[in-house]
């Protein structure tokens, strides 16, 4: 009865733990939905750092007023012939306007409270600094981040997203920027333009505009399910440790039941042998798994121990096995290991054990053998792969690790090794052969 009334209580414990974890994921994701809003507006009518500019600045001629209201700034101007596309507007400065700007690129949402009185639309530029073609004091270097729109009383203020901000082709032309930084980029903006758009009609107008808002949310949505996923993870790892405990004391329990057990022993252990049989075996290729492989280990390891016979590992990983999954599908990729195990088989000793290490990693270990053996034995597999044709669809190479065992010494000491060594074959180019000696401290 105890014991029934323990498992009850640990499955309550269980219970309770998630349902807390679940009630702040709940509460996160709707006070992120419904809060945690990061709002700046920018309310020109008061804002110190703006200057009217039309294009006489560029040789032309169309002239420009700049006046504040209580609740914006009023633009006249007249656009004239004389500069191949007239202009008017303003300039708003952020931070020094030079180099140092605003961090725009959280925000989700920029909108702009403009009216114009008169036909046309309105550019919206996003001016950003970057050092790789900034020139000292040429304002025109700052990238043109740009939007065109016009401005509808349906659609007061107007609204972007930053993947609607596109860079000025004029201007990437201009400067010979290389294609991968002509993208758009919001992370140092210290100067916004609004002026009148492309092709605007010639004559007098006016632009009413009352300020900008940047809208975001003070933690990004990714920054936010990492952080639940990270304690859903931990959670589940306490989980598993109070489960571990939990278990520990069962099998205190249940020792005391052996005697028992005892009397089905003879059964079990038919049926034991048979799924060992099954268990250290790699379904796939027929090799040995890692089960299968510790008993062949410890014969090795004694057999080195009592009569010096020495024993090395040769570690051979697929080069770019991830790749042929990815183009080919994952049935080429077993067609890859299965013709690989089958051409190895052929080159090795039947008293060499074959053994799938894990994907495409495998391990052959070899007794009686010195590590000197051991790298003519991979050398010529090696080679037989590069010249075989594991999959008609291309060719396909492996890296090869070595290392020799040292008596007394830790297997994971030797796997350590025989890895590091494969490692330095992968990172050399692929398609080799590296041993890794044993260095005496």
């Amino acid at each position: 009865m105890s014991q029934i009334m323990e498992k009850i209580y640990a499955l309550f414990r269980m219970n309770i733990l998630i349902f807390v974890l679940l009630a702040a994921t709940v509460i996160a994701l709707f006070a992120y939905q419904n809060g945690l809003d990061d709002i700046e507006f920018l309310n020109l009518s008061d804002y110190p750092y703006v200057i009217a500019e039309s294009d006489s600045v560029d040789g032309g001629t169309s002239a420009i007023a700049l006046e504040r209201t209580d609740s914006s700034i009023i633009v006249d101007y007249e656009l004239r012939e004389g500069y191949a596309y007239p202009y008017a507007g303003v300039k708003i400065f952020l931070g020094d306007g030079k180099v140092r700007g605003k961090d725009l690129s959280h925000y989700d949402s920029i909108f702009v409270w403009v009216k114009p009185r008169g036909e046309g639309t309105v550019r919206l530029y996003m001016r950003g600094y970057d050092s790789s073609f900034y020139r000292q004091d040429d304002e025109t270097s700052l990238k043109f981040n740009e939007v065109e729109f016009f401005p509808l009383e349906e659609t007061y203020p107007a609204v972007f997203v930053p993947q609607e901000f596109r860079v000025a082709s004029w201007w990437v032309a201009q400067n010979e920027i290389n294609v991968h930084k002509a993208r758009v980029d919001l992370s140092n903006i210290p100067l916004i333009e609004i002026q009148t758009g492309t092709n605007a009609p010639l004559g007098y107008g006016t632009l009413e505009i009352r300020g900008l808002c940047f809208k975001g949310k003070k933690i990004a949505k990714v920054d936010l399910v990492t952080i639940l996923v990270s304690v859903w993870f931990v959670t589940f790892l306490i989980i598993l440790v109070i489960r571990f405990f939990d278990y520990s004391r069962e099998r205190v329990a249940n020792k005391r039941k052996q005697e028992e057990l005892e009397k089905n022993l003879a059964a079990l252990q038919i049926e034991k042998s048979e799924y060992e049989k099954s268990s250290k075996e790699d379904p796939l290729t027929g090799c040995l798994n890692r089960a299968g492989f510790s008993s062949i280990l410890l014969r090795e390891q004694e057999n080195l121990s009592k009569n010096g016979c020495p024993v090395s590992f040769v570690m051979l990983d697929i080069d770019h096995f991830k790749e042929v999954n990815d183009t080919y599908g994952h049935s080429v990729g077993d067609e890859v290991l299965v013709n690989l195990t089958r051409l190895i088989r052929d080159k090795i000793r039947n008293t060499d054990a074959l053994v799938r290490w894990g994907g495409e990693e495998f391990v052959i270990l070899c007794g009686d053998t010195p590590i000197q053996n051991a790298q003519f034995l991979a050398e010529k597999l090696r080679v037989a792969i590069e010249g075989a044709t594991l999959i008609k669809q291309q060719q396909v190479t492996c890296s090869f690790g070595i290392a020799e065992m040292i008596p007394g010494e830790d297997p994971k000491k030797l796997f350590e090794r025989a890895d590091k060594a494969l490692y330095s074959a992968k990172e050399g180019g692929r398609n080799r052969v590296v041993s890794a000696m044993f260095k005496r401290r």
